[in-house]
């Protein structure tokens, strides 16, 4: 085996973990696993940030602030203050989940659903991986361009 096959099969085969969590999710050069599923990172060419559970609550929490507001003659203050602690709950859970969208241009999969922070440490991770993978595949090109 020459030199040169050692070193294309060693850039190949290298296993990066680029993010792990206690939940199960890791990224590798190539894979995105969790729990159920496993997606291959080389045909993904969108990678998205859903904010749907932001849109559901900004209208709860708002619909129940504007019932307290307009009916606040008819409530107690500690009603009233009451109603705006349940408006905040749902704003705060909405604002803090979001999915992870994965896909080709037109087919979009949701991957995992996690904190806003999370997921976006996830895609952070997956568009290195790829920039990685994509530098590791031009180095193996490089390295056979040469004829070693």
């Amino acid at each position: 085996m020459r030199a040169c096959d050692i070193t294309k099969r060693s850039i190949m085969n290298v296993s990066t973990i680029y993010y792990r969590d206690r939940s199960g999710i890791v990224i590798t050069g190539r894979y995105l696993r969790t729990k159920h599923k496993d997606q291959a990172l080389a045909p993904i060419t969108s990678i998205r940030i859903g904010r749907e559970p932001l849109y559901l609550s900004l209208a709860l929490g708002l619909g129940i602030l504007l019932f307290a507001w307009r009916f606040g003659d008819l409530l107690y203050l500690d009603e009233q203050l009451t109603m705006a602690a349940v408006a905040c709950a749902p704003l705060t859970a909405g604002y803090s989940v979001a999915s992870l969208q994965m896909g080709t241009y037109i087919h979009e999969k949701t991957m995992l659903w996690a904190s806003y922070w999370t997921v976006r440490k996830i895609r952070d991770a997956i568009i290195e991986a790829r920039r990685d993978f994509g530098d590791q595949a031009a180095s193996a090109i490089i390295i056979d361009e040469h004829g070693h």
